[in-house]
């Protein structure tokens, strides 16, 4: 092979690789696992491998058809080691990519074979290079737009997870028809070089971009419905921190205004030196009395809101209710996250408690950072019943894992966190340790 093909080869792929790794790396640039010197030496040397891998391919149909396998492991290989991020969200961009790359290979060598007929004869010759070029000229801003913008935005959003476990399979079908049609026809020029096959690949593409552009917008909905469902969480928590403060400060008043008849009966038993009956009066005034609850236990108003609103409930219940709180004043958690989390642990405890049908129920809560974690353990008594289905606990009215754990762990996936069950002698354990608990995080 002269210098002059392996220039010809060496250019096809700069622009072919190149323009897609962009599209590739653009939703995930906020989650590099190493610096970007790093990051653009290894493109460098998939570059040059996939070079070398070019000029092999060129032996035969059987040969380009299998390298066409070893080049998707590769890509994936390089995104699980150079992109932190889950295994399906890279699935779904990845064959994305493919999707695209496919289409665009077809639609370039259609027209190219047609306006010079020896490009067909020529794999990755300047011609086709060119024409390349002109196709990402056209459809490539498109592209960038759905996958570097609007892709990214819904990459980062952790809650819809689950949704990315299913969702690559929607590429991955339109992936794979495209190489079986391709390599059934008798490889990518043959396929290619049909008017049928060009007009099938353009009709093709166009429904996998409409189907992944829609299950994006329906994500994007899904996310701005959890985002107003936390919001929402979160001022009514501030609602009920501004009630349970009007509250104590009614019964701060009520309070003054009867100290002076209190007194005044108080002085008259002493008067008449009737100590019984001081006695009990003073013993029914310390039961009517509020709840000693302390109005802060920490300087996060809204989780502060949230534990006195429970602790209130627990004191209205006849549960012992025992809090030690240490909450940092700087957290990459957000106050959203921490309120739903320690909301449904907390309603959890109350409804395990007020289910217990024999003894005084408990709740124990403690939340401290430690070493760059917030660590949220509590401690609560239950009836026993417990069940569990396959290692999780699950709800007795549904027969599935309750929302309010489901929301937990969904809270802790999010912050690469870690969620502890157990139950033990009508006790129930949790512990929740997660990432971004401290100022130094």
């Amino acid at each position: 092979m002269d210098f002059f093909r392996i220039m010809e080869i060496m250019l096809y792929v700069l622009v072919d690789l190149f323009p897609n790794l962009i599209l590739a790396v653009a939703p995930f640039r906020d989650s590099l696992r190493f610096s970007e010197k790093t990051t653009v030496a290894a493109a460098i040397a998939l570059y040059i491998f996939m070079v070398l891998s070019r000029i092999v391919a060129l032996r035969g149909l059987s040969t380009a058809a299998f390298l066409s396998i070893l080049w998707i492991a590769l890509y994936l290989g390089y995104y699980v080691i150079f992109i932190k991020a889950e295994l399906a969200k890279l699935l779904f961009v990845l064959l994305t990519i493919l999707n695209y790359g496919s289409f665009t290979t077809i639609v370039f060598n259609y027209f190219t074979c047609r306006i010079f007929p020896q490009a067909a004869e020529r794999p990755y010759s300047l011609y086709i290079s060119a024409a390349l070029i002109i196709d990402y000229l056209i459809s490539y801003p498109f592209v960038y737009r759905m996958l570097g913008r609007k892709l990214r935005s819904l990459i980062a959003f952790p809650e819809n997870s689950r949704y990315w476990r299913f969702l690559w399979l929607v590429p991955a079908t339109f992936c794979l028809s495209y190489y079986y049609s391709m390599y059934a026809s008798g490889g990518v020029m043959s396929f290619s070089v049909s008017r049928s096959n060009m007009l099938f690949a353009v009709f093709f593409n166009l429904g996998a971009l409409f189907v992944t552009y829609l299950v994006m917008h329906l994500l994007e909905e899904s996310n701005a419905s959890m985002r107003l469902k936390a919001e929402n969480y979160q001022l009514g928590m501030q609602s009920v921190r501004y009630e349970n403060l009007k509250k104590r400060m009614d019964d701060a008043r009520r309070a003054k205004h009867d100290l002076r008849q209190t007194l005044a009966v108080i002085q008259a038993y002493v008067q008449q030196d009737d100590k019984e009956a001081l006695l009990s009066y003073m013993q029914s005034y310390i039961t009517s009395l509020p709840p000693d609850l302390p109005i802060s236990y920490c300087e996060n108003q809204a989780v502060n809101a949230l534990i006195v609103y429970y602790g209130e409930l627990a004191g209205e219940n006849n549960i012992s209710f025992e809090v030690w709180v240490e909450y940092p004043e700087k957290i990459a958690i957000a106050d959203a996250d921490a309120v739903v989390l320690i909301g449904n642990l907390l309603e959890n405890a109350l409804e395990a408690c007020q289910r217990k049908e024999k003894g005084k129920g408990f709740i124990v809560l403690r939340i401290q950072p430690v070493q760059g974690r917030l660590i949220i353990v509590m401690d609560n008594s239950c009836s026993g019943l417990v069940q569990k289905k396959g290692g999780t606990f699950i709800s007795a009215k549904t027969g599935q894992e309750g929302i309010g754990l489901s929301s937990v762990r969904r809270i802790a996936d999010k912050y690469h966190g870690v969620l502890t069950l157990a139950c033990e002698e009508e006790v129930f354990h949790v512990s929740v340790g997660l990432e971004g608990g401290s100022a130094e995080k």
